[in-house]
């Protein structure tokens, strides 16, 4: 059971999608407590918005005087009474203005609504078949929405004679101002009497009944109608099901929950179906709403049509104002699933989000059209709407999907609670969604007793705070103490959640931790990422048993030692909020807070060695600088905050470790792991913790002491000094080392002088031509790869440079010049280009090693090349026709062999080996990739060119270019 305020209504969360003879299914419930019957006997119910009494309150009073009388009431009893009684009703007091009139800032947004809505009905209207279309609303609101729909089929040419239109209404009030609304006149409309809407002069009728519509296929829009009905609430309990009641407490003056002790006659009645009930704990029951369910698929299954029903409410205490306050039932789906399917042929599809129904309706595709015309306000204004209508509230299944996961951890409501025992303190933090894994992610023995979470970026409610503070106090906590970010909401929240517990004599504190070392206002610094710092210390000393006047002299010590500084490259904008900067593709915002707020400097882009010094810079030159000295010992945490990749973390903390030592600090110890999140924020924070002389060794072992706590780094060990770094020769070195203890065949094949300036002169063109085409084979290699076989080849044409400038290489004896070139592509190039390159050409080398002085130039050569191809076959299991580089060194190598015969290659052999190597590279376009990363892609066009293959083509074209200008002089 929940209720509404008359102005709290928003659009609704969860749209279930129909289809033909349809309706929608979903399994949500509300759970009360999970309390025993005598802790809700004994325990006055507390409270958790302004309450009313018996003075205040005709019906209040009027249900204390029956329930004194006659006893508890049931919740079925108390909603009539709330809703329906003669004199104090809220529906017959008020105008229940639903939840899906004119709910949005922009016009803009409720016309796209009205129109997702039209195209769904035409969309089922033209499925289904039949001439007439009759749209009934169940409720209708003001009957603002109905208004633009019909003026929306009107546009579409539904002509009047064959659409009608029924509002499903009884509350004589609303049915004034939907007339006013639709009629555009003041009066009480008649049940089943026929009017005219003046757009379009179609009928319209008010009925309370099915049997007063027309016996034509219909279409139901259910919006918050069936949260309306009165239900009875089961809890289960170690003695079985017990109905939820509701009784007068004589202390508080209040209405409290209390269970039956006795069977009721609705336990009785439905004790088969409850038995039957095992996944949960709290179940919602209403007879009235299945006869209205079963009643709307009779009808459905009889004159055919669609249901579409949809609903969001927020909520406040329900006994708190009965009779002021919309009582409404958290609708479960599951029991009208089941009650609809008593009725044959009638199909429930769904449950779908919102945003998929909407986007099914191309909404994305209206809106863009909408947007294309508007001032970047009023563009601003239409998002914020869109995103509000389209974005769901992930905080709540999310801290679902975390409970399910960790055994340790018990869900109520938003509050995370650990199942472990409660300290005699008890720890307790929390903050909006959008940060996860904190604060979940902290809850556990040794850490945080609980956790409370918000909407995105938004505090919790203080009224769910207190509930959490009252709960760890009936739990057993002696003491209780807060710990929270310093943001505003926060502070006020959180404050006034401390206040009322302290009028009911809860021994209770806060500590408010504000590290940022960016920026402060007025109520100070922003509080980040070092706040987990603060609760791991707290958590560690409650598990030892230290009272709360202990754990707070040591937190503020820690507090007073800590500052952390943010740095990011991305901005964030969370669903139905403004981002607060934007930045280029080049810039970095130095000191933003973890709601996305701006920070102090907008900076270009720069290194990670520069970024990291710029942040941690800001901590000894911002407003709340550390008192670090030279010799001082020091905590780092490096945080993610969620769009930082693994291998990026790990470059930033050993350049923030190397930045703290050259101030000459010691970094005593290192946590680094995405803690305090900004949705998907490209960025990290760093917090440097000064560890003071005196309580170093007691705040590292606090730091470093168990807990179950899932997020929390299970081991924190010491900084390793930087000398323990082994640093080992490049590879290249090494293998050239190694390779000089081996006894090595030399060959008798030689290059004479001419022969070898030339090949040097060719290895130079290779580098310029690698160089030039770097790019445009990265893009070639972009397509179905990585996008790197440009730079991999330019890596090893610069080694092959080096090696020209500092004679390396040796020109005149080829199989020492292939065995170096194979050893350069192995070290510099890697990836699959890197291996073939590398077989080959020490294959190559190895078989000129084995050839005799006899042997002529090109038979060796052909020999050799034909030994490297069969080689890369072998090992790489490539083969001709698999789009790799060896489609292009194949037919050079055919082509080689083919002169054996001849002592030299002519001009126009060089040409035609520069065209047969690119004509090669051409035709892999039509080949289908089979190795390497390209043969993992298939969902891309695959006619471009190998880039390999490309490159050993510009390779030889610079070669032949060589070759060819030498013999032409």
């Amino acid at each position: 059971m929940l209720a509404i305020r008359q102005l709290s209504s928003r659009i609704f969360q969860r749209l279930y999608l129909p289809t033909s003879v349809r309706y929608q299914s979903s399994t949500t419930t509300t759970d009360l407590t999970s309390t025993s019957s005598s802790d809700l006997e004994q325990k006055p119910a507390q409270d958790y918005t302004l309450w009313a009494t018996s003075e205040t309150n005709r019906l209040i009073d009027y249900l204390s005087m029956r329930i004194k009388a006659a006893g508890p009431i049931t919740v079925a009893d108390f909603m009539y009474e709330a809703l329906l009684n003669p004199k104090y009703g809220y529906s017959k007091r008020h105008e229940v203005f639903g939840k899906k009139d004119d709910l949005f800032a922009t016009p803009e947004i409720s016309q796209l609504f009205a129109e997702s809505l039209v195209k769904w009905i035409i969309q089922e209207h033209s499925t289904i078949g039949g001439n007439l279309l009759q749209l009934v609303e169940m409720g209708g609101g003001r009957g603002t929405m109905l208004k633009r729909i019909i003026s929306l089929l009107h546009e579409n040419r539904y002509s009047h004679r064959f659409t009608f239109f029924a509002i499903y209404e009884t509350n004589p009030l609303m049915r004034r101002r939907q007339a006013q609304t639709l009629l555009g006149r003041t009066f009480d409309p008649l049940i089943a009497n026929d009017y005219r809407v003046k757009d379009g002069n179609y009928s319209l009728v008010w009925v309370d009944d099915f049997k007063q519509l027309l016996p034509n296929d219909t279409y139901f829009l259910a919006t918050d109608f069936f949260n309306v009905y009165p239900i009875h609430k089961f809890q289960k309990t170690p003695q079985g099901w017990k109905e939820v009641l509701i009784d007068w407490n004589p202390i508080s003056k209040r209405l409290q929950y209390v269970l039956s002790v006795q069977p009721t006659p609705m336990m009785r009645l439905y004790q088969n179906y409850l038995n039957h009930i095992t996944d949960r704990q709290h179940i919602e029951i209403s007879p009235k709403r299945a006869a209205m369910m079963q009643a709307m698929c009779k009808h459905l299954t009889t004159y055919g049509g669609s249901a579409l029903a949809f609903r969001k409410d927020e909520l406040v205490d329900p006994l708190s104002d009965p009779g002021n306050v919309e009582i409404v039932a958290d609708v479960d789906f599951k029991e009208l699933y089941e009650r609809g399917m008593q009725t044959q042929n009638v199909q429930f599809f769904g449950p779908v989000s919102q945003a998929t129904f909407l986007h099914c309706l191309d909404f994305n595709k209206r809106l863009n059209k909408i947007l294309h015309n508007k001032t970047p306000d009023e563009q601003e204004d239409i998002l914020n709407d869109a995103e509000r209508l389209m974005s769901p509230e992930y905080s709540d299944d999310s801290l679902v999907g975390y409970v399910r996961m960790h055994s340790h951890l018990e869900l109520a409501g938003r509050a995370v609670i650990t199942r472990s025992p409660i300290p005699p303190v008890a720890v307790i933090s929390g903050n909006g969604s959008g940060h996860e894994p904190a604060m979940v992610g902290y809850v556990g023995r040794g850490m945080l007793s609980a956790s409370i979470s918000g909407s995105i970026f938004a505090s919790p409610p203080s009224s769910d705070i207190f509930r959490l503070i009252v709960d760890l106090k009936r739990r057993g906590a002696k003491q209780i103490l807060l710990i929270i970010l310093n943001y505003t909401g926060d502070r006020l929240n959180f404050g006034l959640a401390m206040e009322r517990a302290r009028e009911l004599s809860i021994d209770i504190d806060m500590l408010v931790v504000a590290d940022d070392a960016a920026m402060s206002n007025s109520i100070g610094p922003r509080g980040l990422a070092g706040a987990l710092l603060v609760i791991k210390v707290a958590g560690a000393l409650a598990e030892q048993g230290k009272n709360m006047s202990e754990i707070v002299d040591i937190c503020q010590k820690v507090r007073g030692h800590l500052r952390t500084i943010g740095l990011s490259a991305s901005g964030i904008r969370a669903p139905g909020q403004h981002q607060s900067f934007e930045l280029l593709d080049d810039e970095m915002e130095l000191g933003m807070g973890i709601h996305g707020e701006s920070g102090v400097q907008k900076l270009k882009l720069v290194p990670c060695r520069q970024a990291v010094d710029l942040a941690l810079g800001q901590l000894f030159i911002g407003p709340g600088i550390l008192d670090l000295k030279p010799d001082n010992s020091v905590l780092l945490f490096v945080n993610n905050l969620g769009g930082c990749s693994n291998l990026e973390l790990g470059v930033i903390v050993k350049d923030a470790i190397e930045n703290l030592e050259c101030r000459k600090l010691h970094v005593k110890r290192v946590i680094c792991g995405e803690m305090m999140t900004s949705f998907n924020m490209k960025g990290f924070s760093l917090t440097v913790l000064k560890l003071a002389s005196d309580s170093s060794t007691t705040i590292l072992e606090l730091l470093d002491s168990p807990t179950d706590a899932f997020s929390w780094p299970k081991t924190i060990s010491p900084t390793q000094a930087s000398n323990s770094i082994q640093a080992l020769s490049d590879s290249l070195e090494f293998n050239d080392q190694f390779s000089a203890q081996l006894v090595i065949n030399e060959t008798y094949v030689t290059f004479d002088t001419a022969v070898a300036e030339l090949v040097k002169q060719a290895l130079h063109a290779v580098v310029r031509q690698l160089h030039n085409d770097a790019d445009r084979l990265n893009r070639l290699d972009a397509v179905l790869g990585d996008g790197d076989t440009g730079t991999t080849f330019a890596r090893a044409a610069d080694t092959i440079a080096r090696d020209l400038t500092v004679g390396k290489l040796t020109l005149d004896r080829p199989s020492s010049l292939f065995r170096r070139l194979g050893l350069i592509a192995e070290s510099r190039m890697g990836g699959t280009c890197g291996a073939i390159c590398g077989l080959f050409f020490a294959a190559a080398a190895k078989q000129l090693s084995l050839s005799n002085r006899s042997t002529k130039m090109i038979e060796s050569l052909s020999d050799a090349f034909e030994a490297g191809i069969q080689s890369v076959e072998s090992y790489a299991r490539v083969q001709p026709g698999d789009k790799s580089l060896l489609d292009a060194l194949i037919p050079v190598v055919d082509f080689i062999k083919s002169k054996r015969a001849q002592n030299t290659f002519t001009i126009q052999d060089w040409k035609d080996l520069a065209g047969i190597a690119d004509r090669a590279a051409h035709s892999t376009k039509n080949f289908e990739p089979k190795v390497g990363r390209a043969s993992y892609v298939k969902s891309v066009d695959t006619h471009t060119p190998d880039p390999g293959a490309c490159a050993v083509a510009f390779i030889l074209q610079a070669i032949s270019e060589v070759f060819i200008k030498a013999h032409a002089h």
